[in-house]
């Protein structure tokens, strides 16, 4: 079988039709949606008019891109099937959505700053209008970060990243602007499809050029050690070989308990749970959907073991070595940087990879740092953006040979995750800001086609924001790693303010503000100075802390000071307290209108159950029959996902 010729950018003519096709087709879409949005809460939360199918697929497709299978695979890259939390860290939270998507749509809100309008005060909700702007931003960031490096490695490296990064950000922030949220969800029912099939369209092919299942295993290269890269807990040993942290029981859970605080202050939830007609939408989409993203990241892990079995060689690594060993012997200086990449002219890749490792350490050459510290980061930054850009470029080297158009099919997939995933963030940091800051704090009393514009225009600045952020990030893990602390930090207040009638506006600002504080401080070299037994590697050139261990610092500390704060402070009047615990006890029903935010309609239905532990300050709600059911079939669903991956990793093993 004859290989496709090339046409642009490593891509053939068949890719491009492909693509083409695929972009009239979300253009014709967007242009449909554009026409329907007559007012904010069109624009913002799509009329609340979705069933359980479309709700399934937008909170998959909002809540998955193509960064988090860059991340799954890098990481896997590094840790074997350990990777696999890199993902599965939402695994133990799931069953939780079946409980909470009721709670988000009884809130009967436009955005999560109502729930802490409604709950604390006015200051309360805009210091979160901030908190999820930024958490918008970061995961925008993070998200184009993982997709450029993937879109470059599907080309065969030949599309910079850079020009990867602009031409996506372009397309989802022009379809995102146009049609709102509304856009989002109908298009997540087909960019759902287009992304589950992205996910598991290389697998069956890697695998197989790994030498099938019993090839994973037999052909695992040495290093690293070849029967612990199937362990789904890495040892330690594993680990200190591949040059990272040890995924440990301990991990896994600070992972999970990061995960439960900061599901429910990312901005794009409140939208999840609520763009449905009733509540069994919102209880089938959050959770649900969320189950279609877990068995992706199982074919995500083994493509990354199939790319270690096939791309981990004696001379990847010799070539790795003298990347390191360039850099690490040249003067910091851009003269002699430039003359360092004129000896790999010829490859633009060993270009690209130099300029990586001399960014990645400039700061340590400048400083003074040995030359044995310098080689080690230079190596570990080589291989860390390798790892980024691996996923794509195994689709590059296997696809064209199955059949053209393979490429441009995947590329659709990816975009699609992007922009289901981006254009979602985008309209709710939007929503954040037009509603509760612009129209409180600003401009009162316009029209609705005013505020709609306002928030076109936001979004635009917040996807500028996001691409300035790209430039901080060191790889799709770091990006990945940078998202999860800055979203998790309010969860605490959310948290606490939904069970405990105690806590305080003082509490939840308190506890907010330390958070990011500690987030901060645990990343400076001083701290890890003074404390060098937080860091994950000790001996290392280079402090770091150890990531679990930051987890536990920003996020039990800022809770303890928010509950003491909390009993010296005044509490929130009771009325409004009644109020909003009422609204959430209070079914939806069927066909209902919101008047305002957090607000009843004026004839509810009975409040579904009354409290769990009878007690004046704890808000516990007795659970319900459906809810019961539910959440435990989503944990037989847990544990048949651990299971079943348990078995692919044990599958073929000598």
């Amino acid at each position: 079988m004859n290989e496709p010729t090339e046409f642009l950018y490593g891509l053939t003519f068949a890719d491009f039709v492909v693509l083409l096709v695929y972009l009239v087709g979300v253009t014709a879409i967007g242009v449909y949606t554009l026409i329907r949005v007559k007012d904010m809460e069109d624009y913002f939360m799509g009329g609340r008019r979705f069933g359980k199918v479309f709700m399934m697929f937008f909170a998959f497709g909002s809540g998955t891109s193509s960064e988090q299978a860059v991340s799954v695979v890098a990481k896997t890259w590094r840790v074997g099937l350990a990777g696999i939390w890199y993902q599965f860290l939402w695994l133990f939270s799931t069953p939780f959505y079946w409980i909470l998507a009721p709670l988000f749509r009884r809130m009967r809100a436009l955005t999560t700053a109502d729930f802490f309008e409604k709950r604390f005060n006015s200051s309360v909700a805009t210091l979160y209008c901030f908190v999820g702007i930024w958490m918008s931003i970061t995961m925008i960031g993070a998200t184009v970060y993982g997709s450029g490096k993937m879109v470059s490695g599907l080309t065969g490296n030949q599309l910079p990243y850079e020009y990867a990064v602009y031409a996506m950000t372009l397309m989802f922030l022009l379809y995102g602007v146009a049609g709102g949220l509304g856009a989002a969800v109908v298009t997540d029912f087909i960019q759902g499809v287009l992304t589950i099939a992205f996910s598991f369209m290389l697998l069956p092919f890697a695998i197989s050029k790994a030498g099938g299942f019993a090839g994973l295993h037999a052909n695992m290269p040495e290093p690293p050690i070849r029967e612990n890269m199937f362990d789904m807990v890495a040892s330690t040993e594993l680990a200190t070989k591949l040059g990272a942290e040890p995924i440990t029981m301990f991990y896994i859970v600070m992972l999970s308990f990061n995960a439960m605080m900061s599901i429910v202050v990312q901005p794009h939830i409140m939208g999840v749970c609520a763009a449905g007609k009733t509540e069994m939408e919102g209880r089938v989409g959050f959770c649900f959907g969320n189950f279609i993203k877990r068995f992706c990241t199982i074919a995500w892990t083994f493509i990354g073991l199939a790319c270690v079995v096939i791309y981990l060689t004696p001379e990847r690594d010799q070539h790795y070595e003298e990347v390191a060993r360039i850099v690490s012997t040249t003067p910091a200086t851009v003269q002699a940087e430039a003359s360092v990449l004129e000896r790999f002219q010829a490859d633009p890749e060993n270009q690209h990879q130099l300029a990586h490792a001399l960014d990645a350490t400039r700061a340590m050459r400048e400083g003074g740092a040995n030359e044995e510290s310098v080689y080690q980061e230079a190596y570990g930054a080589v291989d860390r953006d390798f790892a980024d850009r691996v996923f794509g470029l195994a689709a590059h080297d296997i696809l064209p040979g199955i059949s053209p158009g393979l490429i441009g099919l995947l590329l659709a997939a990816l975009l699609a995750a992007v922009m289901s995933t981006c254009d979602a963030q985008m309209m709710v940091a939007s929503g954040l800001f037009t509603e509760n800051i612009y129209r409180r704090f600003m401009i009162r009393n316009r029209t609705q086609k005013h505020y709609v514009q306002v928030g076109r225009l936001a979004g635009i600045v917040i996807v500028i924001a996001s691409l300035m952020l790209n430039k901080y990030f060191k790889d799709a893990v770091h990006a990945l790693e940078f998202f999860w602390k800055n979203a998790a930090v309010m969860g605490v207040a959310w948290w606490l303010g939904m069970f405990w009638r105690g806590y305080t506006s003082a509490g939840a600002w308190s506890s907010t503000v330390l958070g990011y504080v500690l987030i901060w401080m645990t990343e400076q070299s001083w701290f890890l100075g003074t404390f060098p037994g937080l860091a994950a590697d000790p001996e290392a050139a280079a402090l770091r802390i150890s990531f679990p261990i930051q987890i536990l610092i920003y996020l039990s500390i800022p809770a303890v000071v928010g509950i003491v704060v909390s009993l010296f402070t005044r509490r929130t009047d009771k009325q409004r307290l009644d109020e909003f615990y009422l609204c959430l006890r209070t079914p939806v029903r069927p066909g209902e209108k919101t008047i305002a935010p957090c607000t009843l309609p004026e004839n509810p239905l009975p409040p579904e159950t009354g409290k769990l532990i009878n007690h004046p300050d704890i808000e516990i709600p007795r659970p319900s029959k459906v809810g019961m059911i539910g959440f435990a079939g989503a944990w037989c669903m847990v544990a048949f996902i651990i299971y079943f991956t348990k078995f692919l990793a044990s599958y073929g093993a000598p």
